[in-house]
């Protein structure tokens, strides 16, 4: 049952007029992870079209039903003006209900409210209290929520019929008001039954208390002399839907529940998701919550806060700069680059310059920052492209970085205890999880987010558990509450057993032990024991990398991504630069090679000295090579470099985004240009294989080159067309989806014709069955995470190739992903954790 907790009411706040009292409801609601921010505006539009005010100084806003798809999950927060805010009809509204429905479990809550709408004085107490539990305590059902004298409506004896209540969610506010406006037309005597409950068809109040949900059947009796023509009317309005918006398109559908594997064998309620960090820990869960900020919305001195908001820019730009430098220490430059992003989007000068013309405006700092990155957040939340969509939480964060030190009262939600606990979260902000204690904290579980997301990627840094894409049931579980996280397995599993407690103790040892082993050998080949050989290299971003990539056992570098040379700057690096850090990740190497990836950029990164426009899909605009075509005087500086370090050691050139011959053509000819005017050996050129053009053309591209490299991640999301960081697909984006499989296993045919070999340098890579399945497609090479490269290696010297190529023939004819991850479960179970 649905319960309101201390985190969702407000007390002793006030506002200015209604707009701003709908918008601080709203804001509780995001606070509270229950819609995206761009459902405020909804609210607002939802009071245009009909007032929310229900009466006793209670409003209930909420938004229209096309913003369904912005409610996170279902909710309420209770929001109380006790000065009172004027709703429109000259009696002010005290207490604000907002409202966020995916389904009927809010009807309960409105229930118990309306019981208050009856006993003006219980409504005026609940008004001015300054104790929340007062308030919770009547939502919740656990105080009485009317006098017991209050009058029931009685039935009434006359003429009736059998309606259904409107679906999905029954006769809330909106149906009820609707049934309201055409009762009051008729002088009959008219009442609705549900049940063993009667209410009187012309209360809004009366018929809200029915609490009927979408489908249960109701009977409409009228008695008087208008009677007939009462019931005619009422049986018209519900066939018409009482109001509910008819929507011609095929409503969206909730995501399914992910299955759970059937080899996890939990007593405990298992809630499954998607393995984002390995590990197994057991402790109670605990709910993330943000602070709440507090500004004042105008200010008498223009000058002050022009410069009160310059000196929190200024502030906030410093402590991004430390959180990098920080996090750079203990992740890597490339887990660290988030930061460096976030810089990026507190110097936006748009956004700079829309908050300063607010101030001129008479508004706060504080304020006017507030509405110009809640609105963008806003608007970026509801674009179709899935990835820049996905920014928004990014933008939240650097907005709230600032408004931290512009606001007049922060109030800590909910900090986390003293002792351990597994952390429940909508999803986490990538400095959210920077600053965790892994001391502290001893999972993370997600109702959203993908396996590559920002989350992921900082848990799997900081070597804590980690499941992301749980669904929002997991954000119900109440903090304290007993469970284990199975990052390993990719699900939590609430209240367990003493035999689960064992199972996961048993598990725990079982990692340390296996993690040690795998440490001890890093630097042993990957054999297969029928004598099959594997290489394993690494994935780089940055010079220091090139050391660590060596010291986990890597035999080579299968990607460097130029990248980082190109970001967090006005200008581009010149030659010399580029060539420094070529040269110096060369020699790190010892002998190794090196696969040097030219610059793979596009629209949906922020270079201001490339001039690129922004792009409506930007995976689908110019990036990678076109890029490099579009800018051959940066192209050739960059070849010139690599180039110049090949003669360190041994480097291989790959050109990224490769969608057609004539492209691969062309970055050839380039190249070879710039190498006869330095006069330097011929290097070893490869392709991406990313776009489902390039391996329907495989035959002819591997006439050209030395290698392919698989870009699942890419791959991936251009063949399923869903973007693996989308909050609702991410789920479904997976790379061993046997369509996937079936574009490497064309791809390795193809190279195997043409005599030259296939290597996979995406995320499916590192993943424990993602390695055995490509490796038994004929992929000869895996590029992985620095910190998954003794894994991969122990992994794959426990298994059979033979197995492995069976098992993956068997793969291709699997249905989807899921089907294909139990086939290898059930293959591999005692060959190293693979799963």
């Amino acid at each position: 049952m649905l319960q309101v907790s201390e985190s969702q009411v407000r007390l002793g706040l006030s506002a200015p007029d209604k707009t701003e009292a709908i918008r601080i409801a709203g804001r509780a609601m995001v606070d509270n992870g229950l819609i995206d921010p761009g459902y405020i505006d909804s609210m607002l539009g939802r009071e245009a079209v009909s007032g929310t005010y229900l009466g006793s100084g209670i409003a209930i806003p909420h938004g229209l039903p096309e913003a369904r798809d912005l409610v996170r999950r279902t909710g309420v927060v209770v929001v109380q003006f006790p000065q009172g805010v004027d709703w429109g009809g000259g009696e002010p509204a005290r207490l604000v209900v907002g409202i966020a429905a995916k389904s009927d479990e809010h009807i309960a809550v409105l229930q118990r409210l309306t019981g208050v709408l009856g006993d003006p004085a219980e409504a005026a107490r609940l008004g001015n209290t300054s104790d929340p539990r007062a308030i919770m305590a009547v939502l919740n059902g656990e105080a009485p929520t009317a006098p017991a004298s209050e009058p029931v409506a009685a039935p009434i004896d006359g003429n009736s019929i059998a309606v259904t209540a409107p679906s999905p969610h029954g006769l809330h506010a909106r149906p009820a008001t609707a049934l309201v406006e055409v009762a009051k037309r008729f002088r009959a005597e008219i009442a609705v039954r549900h049940g063993g409950t009667t209410a009187n068809a012309k209360s809004l109040i009366s018929l809200l208390r029915l609490g009927a949900s979408g489908g249960q059947p109701l009977t409409v009796t009228a008695a008087g002399e208008d009677a007939a023509a009462a019931l005619q009317a009422i049986r018209a309005a519900f066939e018409a839907g009482l109001d509910e918006p008819v929507s011609t398109a095929a409503p969206a559908e909730e995501p399914a529940p992910r299955a759970v594997p059937a080899d996890l064998d939990y007593d405990g309620r298992v809630i499954a998701g998607i393995s984002a960090s390995p590990g197994v820990s057991t402790g109670p869960v605990w709910k993330f919550q943000r602070e709440e900020l507090t500004v004042a919305e105008t200010a008498p001195d223009p000058a002050a806060q022009h410069r009160r908001l310059d000196q929190a820019l200024a502030a906030a730009a410093a402590d991004l700069r430390n959180l990098h430098e920080e996090f750079w220490k203990k992740a890597g430059a490339a887990k660290a680059a988030i930061f460096k992003a976030h810089q990026e989007l507190l110097d936006d000068p748009e956004m700079v310059a829309e908050a300063h013309a607010l101030i001129d405006r008479g508004k706060s700092a504080g304020w006017a920052w507030r509405a110009v990155y809640e609105e963008r957040a806003g608007t970026l939340a509801q674009l179709a492209d899935p990835l820049l969509a996905g920014r928004a939480a990014d933008l939240s964060d650097v907005g709230r970085r600032v408004l931290r030190l512009l606001a007049a009262v922060t109030e800590t939600m909910a900090a986390l205890p003293d002792h351990p606990v597994i952390l429940l979260a909508e999803d986490l902000e990538p400095s959210d999880t920077a600053k965790l204690d892994p001391a502290k904290v001893l999972g993370l579980c997600t109702a959203g987010g993908g396996a590559t997301s920002h989350t992921a990627i900082i848990a799997r840094s900081l070597d804590i558990p980690a499941v992301v894409a749980a669904g929002p049931s997991v954000l119900d579980l109440e903090n304290g509450r007993a469970a284990i996280l199975d990052g390993d397995g990719g699900v939590l599993v609430a209240d367990p057993s003493d035999r689960d407690r064992g199972r996961a103790a048993q598990a725990r040892i079982k990692v340390g032990e296996r993690r040690e082993a795998e440490r001890l050998d890093r630097y042993k080949p990957a054999i297969t024991t029928d004598g099959r050989r594997v290489e394993v290299a690494a994935n780089i971003s940055d010079p220091a990398e090139a050391v660590q990539a060596v010291e986990a056992g890597g035999e080579g570098v299968g990607l460097m991504r130029t990248e980082f040379l190109f970001l967090q700057r006005d200008l581009p690096p010149d030659e010399e630069e580029q060539f420094a850090a070529y040269q110096t990740m060369v020699r790190a190497m010892n002998g190794l090679p090196i696969i040097l990836r030219t610059l793979d950029i596009g629209g949906d990164k922020s270079v201001p000295y490339l001039r690129m426009p922004a792009e409506g899909n930007p995976f689908l605009g110019v990036r990678g090579i076109r890029l490099c075509f579009e800018r051959e005087d940066l192209f050739r500086t960059q070849l010139r470099a690599m180039l110049r370090a090949s003669v360190e050691g041994p480097v291989r050139i790959m050109y990224p985004m490769i969608a057609a011959p004539a492209e691969l053509e062309r970055a050839k000819a380039i190249t070879e240009a710039v190498r006869q005017e330095l006069n330097v050996p011929p290097v070893e050129l490869g392709i991406m294989i990313e776009v489902p053009s390039a391996v329907m053309m495989a035959d002819r591209l591997a006439r050209e080159v030395s290698f392919f490299s698989i870009g699942t991640n890419d791959l991936t999301q251009y063949v399923l067309a869903m973007d693996r960081l989308h909050p609702v697909l991410a789920p479904q984006a997976d790379g061993l989806h046997p369509a996937v499989l079936r574009m490497v296993e064309r791809t390795v045919d193809a190279a195997r014709r043409a005599g030259i070999w296939v290597g996979a340098c995406g995320g499916v890579a590192g993943d424990p069955a993602g390695a055995v399945l490509l490796s038994g497609l004929g992929v000869a090479e895996l590029s992985v995470a620095i910190p998954a490269v003794p894994s991969v290696k122990a992994r794959l010297r426990a298994i059979a190739m033979a197995d492995a190529e069976r098992t993956a023939r068997d793969a291709l004819d699997c249905v989807d992903a899921g089907e294909v991850r139990a086939l290898v479960r059930q293959r591999f179970a005692d060959a190293g954790g693979v799963s």
